[in-house]
């Protein structure tokens, strides 16, 4: 019985897996232009936060902005490129996994 449920268990992750896949699929390009949008805003806010920067203060917290935009820049890269592949992996873990449940659900029914 705890095998099926196992078996049960790593179908759903894999309907979980694929469901997901699918959604990065069909969701890709409007995520990618979503985030290239907040970057070119964000960019161009903290364009204008130093071109009118005219006090030392102002100057300095504007350099901490171009740092802040640098940092969510790689980050969102990271999360771009990175989701893709966590998805696959999780996909390609499912798929090895339920094999390997499979193969043992069938030897231990070949030893009764």
């Amino acid at each position: 019985m705890n095998l099926l449920a196992a078996g049960t268990l790593n179908e759903n992750l894999g309907n979980i897996v694929t469901k997901l896949n699918e959604l990065m699929d069909s969701f890709w390009l409007y995520i990618v232009l979503a985030l290239a949008a907040v970057v070119v805003v964000w960019g161009a806010y903290v364009g204008i936060r130093i071109a009118v920067a005219h006090r030392n203060e102002e100057k300095i917290n504007a350099r901490g902005m171009v740092k802040s935009l640098i940092i969510g820049i790689i980050i969102i890269f990271v999360i771009a490129v990175g989701a893709p592949f966590l998805i696959n992996g999780l996909n390609a873990w499912v798929g090895a996994d339920a094999g390997a449940e499979g193969a043992s659900i069938a030897a231990a029914m070949l030893k009764a």
